[in-house]
């Protein structure tokens, strides 16, 4: 299987040599603005957001911090991890295209930052179709090395036990993939022998958004389900940023529709996170209008994958299950002086898996509802999905056992981490938990019975109140 859907095209080719010079002054200008060399907006690119390992971040390049709590020993490792980064969708193709045409045939050739767009070449091509890039294998190898570095115990002895599953888009088995081959100590796309082949496809778990029936007709296929986007579309902020842009390409504001503003901003982002220059499209806008458009990426995450509707959250109960179910195995395997069958399970998905988990557990909720009027009120939110959920983010349960405890509720205790940052229990804000405290206060999330038929609807009047509510 081929892991990576191949080689960019050469981005030099086709351009103007004034234009490529232009580019490089570019990048040179944003390494020197601060912020490690990235794009002036790259903080706003929302679900799109290149993944910043701690080492390479604001912890000053300490490192992660995998520190046990004290006389703990490591016993099981549960990841849920976002795949790596990928190529433009075959979705979104066709419209940074098409913004790319509106530029070439009807905006003011008299203006400097038109003719060097015109001059740029469209190389994003529909059968990339999200496919993994080689920066997205690179990050999953990483990750995995550092993983490995900080649980030696539970990822490096006996291979052979550990645990992969994986959503069936391309991206994400090739994301397994190379996780794999980092752990064996490679960095390319091939798993080796040792663990070639050891990993299962499970869309039940990992897609879950495809097959939770409730979801998909209370949200995934109700039109009026996204009415705050929809607002928030024809809103002056939005209206403002179709403006602006207007007048940078010398076209009348009706000639960009909205599809094309965010085509255009998907194009500032993959030229930043696919090839690391920042490119003229992102001249295009500035930092309000950056921050407008994070906003409206915000919104759609907010009602289609958290807090908009309880739908959102339940619909990952199976998935929130399968990982206590993994860690009660473990402890019983313990208590019977067993080896332990999966000293580690890393399940691969996407954005859509890991916000609806988060948001079952209670993360991240702001205490208003993000909608289409409060843009100004919600500059300080909780829920920023870039930095919960840029590409290749991660979600790490640890399973310790700990000696000298006093009772088997102390025993074992438990320790989360998102994107390699330690993130406190909800219910007491304590970095290191007992196991039976966590369990208990999600028990009624755990509890198969009680959420059996939570992706089912109740009644014809359910039903019908989902087809028709106005938000």
């Amino acid at each position: 299987m081929s892991t990576v859907w191949g080689k960019a095209a050469s981005p030099g080719l086709g351009r103007r040599p004034l234009l490529v010079l232009w580019a490089c002054l570019r990048l040179c200008s944003a390494t020197a603005g601060g912020r490690g060399g990235g794009s002036p907006w790259d903080e706003h690119y929302g679900t799109k957001s290149r993944y910043r390992a701690v080492d390479d971040g604001e912890e000053g390049g300490a490192g992660p911090s995998w520190r046990p709590p004290a006389r703990c020993v490591q016993l099981h490792l549960s990841g849920l991890i976002r795949h790596g980064t990928r190529y433009p969708t075959s979705r979104n193709v066709p419209r940074m295209a098409e913004a790319h045409r509106l530029v070439k045939e009807r905006a003011d050739v008299r203006l400097g930052l038109v003719r060097d767009l015109a001059a740029w070449r469209m190389w994003y091509d529909r059968r990339m179709d999200g496919r993994l890039h080689r920066l997205g294998a690179s990050e999953m190898a990483a990750l995995a090395e550092r993983l490995s570095a900080g649980f030696p115990r539970l990822l490096q002895p006996e291979r052979e036990r550990l645990k992969f599953l994986t959503s069936s888009k391309h991206r994400c088995v090739n994301s397994t993939i190379s996780f794999i081959r980092g752990l064996e100590g490679g960095s390319g796309s091939s798993p080796g022998p040792g663990l070639g082949g050891r990993w299962q496809v499970d869309d039940g778990l990992l897609r879950f958004f495809d097959t939770c029936h409730k979801f998909v007709r209370q949200v995934g296929n109700n039109d009026t389900a996204l009415h705050q986007v929809d607002m928030f579309k024809q809103g002056p902020e939005m209206g403002r940023v179709v403006g602006k842009m207007a007048k940078k390409l010398g076209v009348s504001p009706d000639a960009i529709s909205i599809d094309v503003v965010e085509a255009t901003f998907y194009l500032c982002t993959y030229e930043f996170i696919l090839k690391g220059i920042v490119s003229p499209w992102c001249d295009l806008f500035d930092k309000k209008d950056a921050e407008v458009l994070e906003y409206l990426g915000d919104l759609k995450q907010y009602w289609k994958r958290s807090y908009g509707y309880e739908i959102n959250g339940l619909s990952s109960h199976k998935l929130f299950q399968n990982i206590f179910q993994y860690m009660d195995q473990t402890i019983e395997e313990n208590e019977r002086n067993q080896t332990i069958s999966h000293p580690a399970v890393l399940r691969f998905g996407h954005a859509e898996t890991l916000l609806p988990v988060l948001t079952l557990m209670g993360y991240f909720q702001d205490e208003r509802p993000l909608l289409a009027s409060n843009f100004e009120e919600q500059r300080n939110r909780k829920f920023r999905s870039g930095r919960i959920s840029p590409l290749a983010a991660n979600l790490i349960l640890v399973l310790y056992q700990c000696h000298e405890a006093q009772s088997l509720g102390e025993k074992y205790k438990l320790q989360l981490f998102l994107n390699e940052r330690p993130l406190p229990f909800p219910q007491s804000g304590k970095l290191v938990s007992d196991y039976d405290e966590v369990k208990n206060h999600y028990q009624h999330l755990i509890d198969t019975l009680k959420f059996s038929n939570v992706c089912e609807f109740a009644s014809r009047e359910e039903l019908d109140s989902a087809q028709h509510d106005d938000l």
